[in-house]
């Protein structure tokens, strides 16, 4: 999948008509989940170092993104950006997450969401290019 691809969804992704659903996970797996999340949570408040943090926050994102907590996963991978600008989880969740709000905000014809999805989008593309320039 192209970088552009992944920024702004392909075509067949544009034909879609709604939002496209989560996987759906069983209780338990659930509970396994968010067990993980507390732990992780725990973990950051002991972290020394910025990469410690930059990495907890990362999976942090990656856990609350699988249980549809989206909002909650947006934050985490923009603070751990915010700590280590650099490609990995967080670019790659935020570039996902961004893109499904985005297109949440289509089909509901919401304006002004989609032009913030849109200019949070552009704002990663350009985050995306400084680590380029930088490497």
């Amino acid at each position: 999948m192209s970088f552009l691809s992944k920024l702004f969804g392909s075509n067949s992704d544009s034909k879609k008509n709604v939002p496209k659903q989560e996987i759906q996970l069983t209780d338990e797996e659930k509970k396994l989940i968010e067990t993980s999340i507390t732990e992780l949570n725990a973990q950051l408040d002991s972290a020394v170092s910025d990469d410690e943090k930059a990495d907890i926050l990362n999976n942090l994102g990656i856990q609350n993104q699988k249980i549809g907590n989206n909002d909650e996963a947006i934050k985490n991978f923009e603070e751990s950006l915010k700590i280590k600008e650099a490609f990995g989880p967080a670019f790659d969740g935020l570039t996902k997450l961004y893109n499904e709000k985005r297109k949440e905000a289509a089909f509901n014809k919401d304006d002004a969401q989609i032009q913030y999805w849109v200019k949070k989008t552009d704002d990663l593309l350009a985050q995306s290019k400084k680590i380029m320039r930088s490497r």
